[in-house]
């Protein structure tokens, strides 16, 4: 995570990313920072009690609102004195036609979770006679802000799953494009988020009755939302439970990078290890094992997703089980929804959390204290 940045906003006050200005409308304040501040296209929103991105289509491209909807929105800006100013030519050029086109973006299409998430929105597209363009940021920022870039001049809405960009960034983006943020919840802008929440704490729950009293949790991305949500969450359940907990710090949310885990976790084993998700879970277990360590004999491991390998591998993993289809299925229902006006215009943005549960499986047991019999000195 940057040194900058808000762990549990993601916001970072650095961040000048330029996505949202290729296309668009923009605050006359936000393009004047040094100037006194006027209103926003986000007062208007809230005025009006819509969301910024159906502000902006009334002025950018008023086919794309009722015209009750285009009526109240003009009659609050005069009201409250806000100006659009168009800052590139892409308004002059918008024919108000649809592209029939969204697109999603993805952290690793490496990682099952994100391939659902693909595959479950392509679906939900093709049924409602839409397209979609899938983005591969491959956990770096900056291939996902130049692809956003790119891709804004031709797709209708945006889903963006786990994005590494800013708080701020979205938000901007959410004023040109309907826009809908999977994993993480941002304030003003429409969130379906996956909480590892409850399975969480029916893992903690599960350890403790099995007389665990230590916990080892293998982090994910530092730029990740869910990473931190998950860390508070165990860190808030441990406590309840008197479970000691420590975390190692990260190294890559993939199978070799949960094979990597294994030295560090061996100078200060405990009985039991909770992993970012079931991919460094499974890789933990390989290495654990490599290393002739008994799981769950001496050390019981649990993952977070419930990929459909986490039940094939050996010992079965037991995991947190979030929803892997409905988070994508309802952002394609809603963004499209908006696009044909199917959706009420004054539903505000919102953050829906969906729940999570606890799957026990054959890579926990009992605690055993011989674990620490083979700490690494």
């Amino acid at each position: 995570m940057d040194a900058n940045e808000d762990p549990e906003t993601n916001e970072n006050p650095n961040d000048t990313d330029d996505i949202a200005t290729n296309g668009g409308v923009i605050d006359g304040d936000d393009a004047n920072d040094g100037r006194r501040k006027s209103a926003t296209i986000r007062d208007v929103a809230k005025a009006v009690g819509v969301s910024p991105s159906t502000v902006s289509r009334a002025f950018a491209r008023p086919g794309r609102v009722s015209a009750e909807t285009a009526r109240r929105i003009r009659d609050a800006a005069d009201r409250l004195g806000y100006r659009a100013k168009a800052i590139t030519s892409l308004n002059m050029t918008d024919t108000g036609q649809l592209n029939g086109l969204l697109a999603i973006t993805v952290a690793d299409l490496g990682n099952p979770i994100f391939a659902d998430y693909v595959k479950s929105a392509q679906h939900q597209c093709l049924r409602k006679g839409f397209g979609l363009l899938v983005i591969d940021f491959e956990e770096t920022h900056l291939i996902e802000r130049k692809a956003l870039k790119l891709a804004m001049h031709h797709v209708d809405g945006l889903i963006l799953t786990s994005s590494r960009s800013s708080d701020a960034t979205i938000r901007k983006l959410a004023e040109i494009k309907p826009l809908i943020v999977l994993n993480r919840p941002i304030r003003g802008v429409h969130s379906i988020v996956p909480d590892a929440q409850q399975g969480v704490a029916e893992a903690v729950e599960y350890l403790m009755k099995l007389g665990h009293t230590e916990l080892t949790y293998l982090s994910g991305p530092e730029a990740s939302w869910q990473d931190g949500r998950r860390w508070r969450v165990l860190s808030q359940y441990c406590a309840k439970a008197g479970m000691r907990l420590r975390r190692i710090a990260y190294k890559a949310p993939s199978y070799s990078g949960g094979y990597r885990y294994s030295d560090e976790f061996m100078r200060n084993p405990t009985t039991a290890v909770m992993a970012y998700n079931d991919i460094v879970g499974i890789g933990f277990i390989k290495a654990l094992q490599a290393k002739g360590i008994r799981v769950p004999e001496e050390v019981s491991v649990i993952g977070i997703d419930d990929t459909p390998i986490s039940s094939l591998v050996a010992p079965a993993l037991s995991t947190v089980r979030l929803p892997r289809k409905e988070p994508a299925e309802q952002a394609v229902d809603e963004i499209i929804a908006q696009l044909r006006h199917a959706q009420t215009e004054s539903v505000m943005p919102s953050t829906k959390f969906l729940k999570s549960s606890f799957i026990p499986r054959a890579s926990t047991a009992p605690a055993s204290p011989d674990i620490h019999l083979l700490r690494v000195r």
